[in-house]
């Protein structure tokens, strides 16, 4: 994030700026169909197991496509933007907590509550990230940005407050609660680590440290571990595809993008999502899910128009 004293020129927000935004809304595309494709592939495998194949499959793309394209991956940063050892590890291990923990609890929370609950407590990130930033970065924040987002943030909780559900158990809400925390955390991190490493390495860490940390759980549990069909490991594979795609276009724009501004232009995830199911499942949209698309779309606009939360990156 920046501070008021880091606003942009024209020629940045024209260029890196507006190809930043354009790949987040791609990023939120992509995110949009997790849903579909997590829950079809828990029609095979536990939820548990799900996430283990999920990011093992990823890590063992991802390194391919880093040992293939070694040659080219190489990046000229600044010494001055490279940290201490010491606060590498720890921004790798925020990472790789808040990854897993995200995974883990947004899984469960579905299995505990309505998916309308879990939405609408989930789609308070962007909240998370801005206090944070404020609380531990001292970062300052635009009125306009800090309008966009709440008005984003409204629009979403109204396309899933129709929907939701007093009778389930608080467990499940709380459990959505914080995997908004957690996904916050999550891109915090990744905002951090991206002044000195690609979006590659990063999510490499990331999905092996998801691999490594829901193997122990798999194995308690005692469920499947790898699916016995074809049609389970090809949802498999394009769910973790899937994963690349949006990932990697998170981790190239938020070199750009505040993290607040992702989090927020990223609440365009469940309108994708909504549109979807009535387009494939013929699920229903009412006059309050509209206007919560309608909201959505003009809460994200005022808040990238805010050139504040779009960051000047020294090459």
């Amino acid at each position: 994030m920046t501070s008021k004293s880091e606003v942009p020129d024209t020629h940045l927000v024209g260029s890196s700026g507006k190809i930043a935004i354009i790949t987040t809304f791609a990023a939120a595309f992509f995110l949009a169909f997790m849903p579909i494709l997590i829950r079809i592939g828990e029609s095979f495998l536990s939820p548990n197991a799900t996430i283990f194949n999920r990011f093992w499959i990823a890590t063992v793309i991802l390194g391919l496509w880093q040992v293939i394209f070694r040659r080219t991956r190489q990046v000229n940063i600044p010494v001055k933007n490279v940290p201490e050892i010491g606060t590498k590890l720890i921004f790798f291990i925020i990472l790789a907590i808040a990854f897993i923990g995200t995974q883990l609890l947004w899984a469960s929370s579905i299995d505990q509550t309505t998916v309308a609950n879990a939405e609408v407590l989930h789609c308070l990130t962007p909240g998370f990230t801005t206090l944070a930033g404020w609380a531990l970065f001292s970062h300052k924040f635009g009125k306009r940005f800090l309008t966009g987002m709440l008005v984003a943030t409204g629009g979403t909780i109204a396309i899933g407050i129709s929907d939701m559900s007093s009778s389930i158990s608080l467990e499940g809400d709380w459990l959505a609660f914080l995997s908004a925390i957690f996904w916050a955390g999550y891109l915090m991190s990744i905002e951090k680590l991206r002044t000195w490493l690609s979006p590659t390495l990063i999510l490499i860490w990331a999905s092996l440290s998801c691999t490594l940390l829901s193997f122990p759980i798999l194995l308690i549990t005692g469920d499947q571990i790898f699916p016995n069909s074809f049609p389970a490991w090809l949802t498999l594979i394009i769910l973790a595809m899937n994963t690349i795609i949006a990932h990697i276009l998170i981790g190239y724009s938020i070199k750009w993008l505040s993290s607040g501004l992702m989090a927020t232009i990223l609440l365009l995830s469940p309108v994708v999502t909504a549109i979807m199911g009535w387009f494939l499942f013929s699920e229903t949209l009412n006059p309050l899910n509209l206007l919560g698309f309608a909201v959505i779309l003009v809460g994200i606009y005022l808040a990238i128009s805010d050139r504040e939360e779009i960051k000047v990156v020294e090459d």
